[in-house]
């Protein structure tokens, strides 16, 4: 059986490990927020930019005809 000493030790080591996965899971969260923010910007400027005109083809003159 444990003795009081080691279910402290124990405890101790689970609550650092509690506290490094909070911390971290906060961090992903904010990770999560700024890749969808920049994916909700991504697909207006999307549907906003303009189609890219074409340039109208310039017609050239006949070459003259030499007698």
């Amino acid at each position: 059986m444990a003795t009081a000493g080691q279910i402290q030790y124990r405890l101790g080591l689970a609550k650092k490990k509690l506290a490094k996965f909070v911390k971290e899971l906060a961090g992903t969260k904010k990770k999560i927020k700024a890749l969808e923010a920049q994916h909700k910007k991504a697909k207006v400027a999307k549907k906003v930019k303009p189609k890219a005109k074409r340039k109208a083809k310039v017609r050239r003159r006949p070459a003259k005809k030499r007698r």
